[in-house]
């Protein structure tokens, strides 16, 4: 009996993703002016979505090259350098760099933090790059710094990291515009072993569990364990490429690790976190420009209510003012200090910041004041005027009864003021939208 024929079509099998990376006969070479140097040497390499991938060397083997062209840093002599589809090995500088922002994450041995500004503020930086609204350049950066376990970080200066968590700040900087692929470049280099499994194991888990790809160039055979695929180099060519299939566990690693005894055990910890909490109480020196700003508002709040007074009341009523005009001038001080701490620390003031600017302002506007009034005392025309000539008289008729006293009131006046402008910044500090 004839065997049955099937009339249905064959179904076709679906075609092989395109790699994210692919280098087809990429050669580069250096004119130094004595010779050509051949960095590469007709290099064919593919890397999958989703792919951990080390590469290594030792000095001179070419993996630096290789990352520069990976990264879009560095164009190939010869060959095509092909990255999501997009032939970027011929494209000009521009254009590599909007690649660069859009494809590509950074990972640096040395970290390359902006040092006055925030954790927040560095891991903002690649989005102002592509326009993104403050607001949502900040939801963002947030997100990415709790990805990596900063969330209580946020607000500290690279000098008040360590150096894991500085490697960590620069993961989420890298992180934070969602690209498909991260390049590492020596990432433990800096760092202990402890530190180094931790980095290790972080990128290990967003590999796992957001499928990015990452590439990771190291001289260290025991990072490049971590890796699922290993690409060795050297003279400038690819001797192996190798798939782990059980790669090394960071985790399981560190897990494994016996507890620090150089002086960073639980003692220690509780002292370097008191250590962080008084630091980050203090919050750093207060910016110098705070003063002059919140004396210029001090003298707006103050110039307003006497207009408002004026158009308002009347001229025959501005003796009724009271208090309202030195209120306002207070509030509008306060109000434009705090703004302006915020914009300058790249978060809200602490309290001892609130304190020092308070009874700093106090004193340099009691001592002008003092130095003001000496100085009527030495120019005829001016203290020949009734107003000032009373205002002397009675500083005079109260130093004169009370002699003792006036060291004392004084510093009781500029507490009370200080106090007062304090509780006013305090009221008007703006507090940080987590």
């Amino acid at each position: 009996m004839a065997a049955a024929v099937s009339l249905e079509p064959p179904v076709a099998s679906p075609p092989a993703a395109e790699p994210l990376i692919r280098l087809a006969h990429v050669s580069k070479d250096y004119d130094t002016g004595g010779g050509v140097v051949h960095a590469m040497r007709e290099v064919d390499l593919s890397i999958a979505n989703g792919e951990f991938v080390a590469i290594v060397g030792t000095s001179g083997s070419g993996k630096s090259t290789m990352m520069n062209i990976l990264g879009c840093l560095d164009r190939p002599t010869r060959g095509t350098y092909t990255l999501a589809g997009l032939d970027v090995g011929s494209r000009a500088g521009d254009s590599r760099a909007i690649v660069r922002n859009r494809v590509i994450g950074f990972i640096f041995q040395g970290f390359n933090l902006l040092p006055r500004t925030t954790a927040l503020e560095n891991c903002e930086l690649p989005l102002q790059y592509r326009g993104v609204g403050a607001r949502e350049r900040r939801r963002r950066a947030e997100a990415a710094l709790e990805a990596v376990g900063l969330a209580e970080r946020m607000d500290h200066k690279p000098n008040q990291l360590s150096g894991g968590q500085q490697q960590r700040v620069a993961i989420a900087r890298a992180l934070v515009t969602d690209p498909p692929l991260l390049l590492a470049d020596e990432p433990t280099g800096n760092l202990d072993t402890r530190t180094s499994l931790e980095v290790l194991a972080l990128l290990q888990r967003l590999n796992r569990e957001r499928g990015i790809t990452i590439v990771l160039v190291t001289h260290e055979h025991d990072i490049a364990a971590c890796a699922s695929r290993v690409v060795t180099m050297r003279d400038g060519r690819i001797v192996s490429d190798v798939v782990q299939d059980a790669p090394m566990n960071a985790a399981g690693e560190l897990a494994r690790l016996p507890p620090p005894d150089d002086g960073s055990g639980p003692g220690s910890q509780r002292a370097g976190d008191e250590a962080e909490s008084a630091a980050q109480r203090l919050g750093g020196p207060v910016p110098f420009s705070t003063y002059p700003m919140m004396w210029l508002a001090w003298w707006g709040g103050a110039l307003a209510a006497l207009l408002y007074a004026k158009l308002g009341l009347g001229a025959a009523q501005l003796g009724k003012l009271g208090l309202l005009v030195p209120l306002a001038a207070e509030m509008a001080m306060a109000w434009a200090g705090a703004r302006w701490l915020r914009r300058k620390l790249g978060r809200p003031a602490t309290s001892d910041q609130r304190v020092r600017a308070a009874l700093w302002n106090t004193i340099a506007g009691a001592a002008s004041t003092v130095a003001f009034v000496v100085l009527l005392t030495f120019v005829p025309p001016v203290a020949s005027k009734p107003g000032v000539v009373r205002l002397l008289m009675g500083m005079a008729a109260f130093a004169h009864r009370g002699p003792l006293l006036v060291v004392p009131v004084s510093l009781g006046t500029v507490l009370v003021v200080a106090l007062l402008r304090y509780l006013l910044l305090t009221l008007f500090n703006p507090r940080r939208q987590r």
